[in-house]
């Protein structure tokens, strides 16, 4: 099962939202967010398979991303509950929707579309893969090292939260990188459907990202009739992290709602 973390009363989940992380994140993504949320209503927080602390298995695809988290939502016998999602986490979260309408009472996705996108990622995951860890003594130097290939040090923060240190005391990669990179097509891909999703549905999109511009927010509308769209100008791809306030804003506007 998916390793998650529960924000508020965990022997009495009251108004339960499911959060799920984005590509080469984790629940820790989440923990600024959850932590103010966590007196409006029970967070729950997961670790995407092959993410964080969740098991490292077999496979990428969005079919089984969904049973996963519908076994945590089983084990904590949540019949219905909010689902928000965000890029990789968010197309989940679009997949769990119109497979399982019945199981959720609102949606929110965050920056990504039900569209496919263009591999953007390849050369930074094999700039990880190829990473000589052994060799690193601190954080600091596997941070100089990614420098030449990823230019932005908030983008390398964000990859380097996932290095851990192993029983040998060197630096070894928390999530499956090579299950990531092997199924990683899969994971830019949407595959056009005839279902749809008529419950209540929020999109969230930073103005500075192209994940959800106007062409896409057209497709989304496609699959969710009931659709609306908040976009943060000053935000990029991360909008719970570049303007928090705002953010939360949207979410309790549309949760509470």
């Amino acid at each position: 099962m998916l390793n998650y973390r529960i924000y508020g009363d965990t022997d009495n989940l009251q108004r339960p939202l499911l959060v799920l992380h984005g590509l080469l994140g984790s629940l820790d993504n989440w923990h600024t967010f959850a932590s103010k949320q966590q007196t409006e209503r029970s967070i729950i927080a997961l670790d995407m398979r092959n993410h964080g602390g969740s098991p490292h298995v077999e496979g990428m695809n969005y079919r089984l991303m969904v049973q996963d988290v519908l076994e945590v939502a089983d084990h904590l016998q949540l019949d219905r509950f909010d689902l928000m999602g965000h890029s990789m986490g968010g197309k989940a979260s679009i997949w769990l929707a119109l497979e399982h309408p019945e199981r959720l009472k609102k949606l929110i996705i965050v920056d990504i579309a039900p569209v496919n996108y263009p591999p953007r990622h390849q050369a930074i995951i094999q700039a990880m893969l190829t990473m000589p860890l052994a060799s690193f003594k601190s954080r600091k130097e596997a941070d100089q090292w990614l420098a030449p290939t990823i230019k932005q040090p908030f983008e390398r923060a964000f990859l380097l939260k996932n290095l851990k240190w192993d029983e040998n005391g060197q630096f070894t990669w928390q999530c499956n990188l090579p299950e990531i990179a092997r199924h990683y097509l899969s994971i830019t891909a949407f595959h056009e459907t005839d279902l749809r999703y008529h419950g209540p549905t929020l999109f969230i999109g930073g103005g500075q990202s192209d994940y959800l511009q106007a062409e896409r927010w057209q497709v989304a509308q496609t699959y969710f009739h009931a659709a609306r769209l908040a976009m943060i100008e000053e935000a990029g791809h991360l909008p719970h992290v570049q303007t928090p306030d705002i953010f939360n804003e949207h979410v309790n506007s549309m949760l509470n709602s």
